[in-house]
């Protein structure tokens, strides 16, 4: 089954169909789906790092977490085995806030701390947080809290040829990707280095496309000897 029911999102079949013209091998004869998938998933890989080094929020998400009362009160961690638990697809937290659960009020930005949480009795609120050994470190409240965890996620790998790639118009970079690792595994390390750079030029021009919507404003030069002009009222 894919991993998400949408029609919005490339198939991975179409990265791996053009990846396979590109090595002269359209008909699958020496380079199936079997084959090429890990190729696959290394290029996903990749480009989610790429997209997240440039600040793409493609791959942002932002899920609440609730922090019941255990003796009165609430859990001072959040990890993978923790109940409750971290976010399934958390790569690392960028911001937390908080609310009193059940309330109306709005959410409250929490401090991010490095270095240790201090000695704190806890209060009301968690009003602090710390990212240490994958996992958020609190120093607990004494009311129920639900916590609103904005992170980097990582996208789940491909499976079938099916399956989205959540990337949109990611096919490109991807094929050439594919392509650079079939072409290497068997020893042609000229195209390799060719489908490499054709990857990283699309990977590049992909990443324009995401943050050129983020540049609201043109800037352009002073000439030498510009002054400022003052307008007296």
């Amino acid at each position: 089954m894919p991993v998400v029911s949408t029609t919005a999102y490339d198939q991975a079949e179409d990265a791996l169909n053009l990846a396979r013209s590109l090595v002269n091998d359209a008909a699958g004869g020496v380079f199936s789906d079997a084959v090429l998938m890990p190729f696959l998933n290394s290029g996903y890989r990749e480009l989610q790092r790429q997209l997240a080094e440039s600040g793409v929020s493609v791959l942002v998400s932002q899920q609440d977490v609730d922090l019941p009362l255990t003796n009165g009160v609430t859990s001072t961690e959040i990890s993978d085995v923790s109940t409750p638990q971290l976010p399934t697809d958390l790569l690392a937290p960028h911001q937390l806030w908080e609310q009193a659960s059940g309330s109306s009020d709005i959410f409250v930005p929490m401090e991010k701390i490095t270095g240790g949480l201090p000695n704190f009795q806890p209060g009301s609120y968690l009003r602090m947080w710390e990212w240490r050994e994958d996992t958020i470190q609190l120093v607990g409240a004494t009311q129920e809290v639900t916590v609103r965890i904005r992170y980097e996620k990582q996208l789940p790998a491909l499976v079938l040829g099916s399956d989205p790639v959540q990337i949109r118009s990611s096919v490109d970079p991807l094929a050439y990707f594919v392509a650079a690792m079939a072409a290497r595994s068997r020893g042609a390390r000229a195209l390799a280095e060719d489908m490499l750079l054709a990857a990283q030029a699309a990977i590049d021009k992909l990443i324009e496309r995401y943050v050129r919507p983020e540049q609201f404003k043109g800037r352009r030069r002073k000439p030498y000897g510009y002054r400022r002009s003052v307008i007296y009222l």
